[in-house]
């Protein structure tokens, strides 16, 4: 019962990341990557760990502020601000590198030019840690705890030399191949081509630009994660509530690229659950 739970939530989390799109002007970008969050590797931990029911309320928590962030009522923006922030602390609680989602939380704000919801934000966020603190467990006080450890108990067998560079590795593996194709051309798409400027690419926030955006935030998030040391190994499934936003700038390929790709990437999926042994 469970797994069948986990499973169902999990579903849920492509729909959340193409509202987020579809609100923020990437409708076009959203159905071309639509096949991608839905198919490949990392619907293989997505079925069978808890870290997928965190992806999928860490994308409600974004799609809720996408919808506070282009509401045209103060009212809407504020509710659903505070709704927003209740989901984002709930991801606070869930896993000690959530937090890490503010980055995502600015980039949607930025690229819906509404910082409104913000306020709202951080309260909700405030009522469920703040809440838990009451309760018995302050977060502020575990997270020392935890890092303790973790550096005295599993992460001293794992060196960092290795793992900085073999969880990136891990990532590509449970998000597919196209992954990378994806983000090298967010990376383009923002840089701006033809010796365009970041600031001249800025002023045209279309849905391409909007998606790229969100896409490079996560990717730091990823970065950050990856520098901290404190997720050695295990990443195919710490890391889910990052692989869908970055999935999305699959959307950005060309219409030839994204016909083999989709194939890529089940096929990869085929050959990870059939070849790779995973605890998860």
């Amino acid at each position: 019962m469970a797994g069948l739970v986990v499973i169902v939530v999990a579903a849920t989390t492509a729909v959340a990341v193409l509202i987020v799109l579809r609100r923020l002007g990437a409708e076009h970008v959203a159905r071309r990557a639509a096949p991608f969050l839905a198919a490949g590797p990392a619907a293989i931990w997505m079925g069978v760990s808890a870290d997928a029911v965190f992806a999928a309320t860490a994308a409600w928590a974004a799609c809720a502020l996408a919808i506070a962030a282009t509401s045209r009522t103060r009212i809407a923006a504020l509710s659903w601000g505070m709704l927003s922030g209740l989901l984002f602390g709930w991801c606070v609680m869930f896993s000690y590198g959530l937090p890490l989602l503010g980055l995502l939380v600015l980039a949607i704000l930025w690229v819906a030019r509404s910082w409104m919801p913000l306020p709202a934000v951080l309260a909700g966020g405030a009522v469920v840690v703040l809440g838990f603190a009451v309760a018995g467990f302050a977060w502020w006080e575990a997270l020392p705890v935890l890092q303790r450890r973790y550096w005295d108990g599993i992460a001293s067998s794992r060196p960092g030399a290795y793992w900085t560079w073999a969880d990136l590795a891990a990532l590509s593996v449970s998000a597919g191949p196209w992954v990378g194709a994806g983000v090298a051309v967010a990376v383009v798409e923002v840089l701006g081509r033809r010796g365009r400027g970041l600031r001249a690419a800025g002023r045209r926030r279309d849905g391409r630009w909007t998606t790229a955006i969100l896409t490079l935030a996560v990717l730091l998030i990823v970065l950050l994660a990856d520098a901290s040391q404190m997720s050695r190994a295990e990443v195919e499934r710490i890391w889910l509530p990052f692989v869908p936003w970055l999935l999305a700038s699959t959307g950005l390929l060309p219409a030839r690229w994204r016909r083999v790709g989709i194939v890529v990437q089940v096929c990869a999926a085929l050959v990870v659950q059939h070849l790779i042994w995973s605890q998860w």
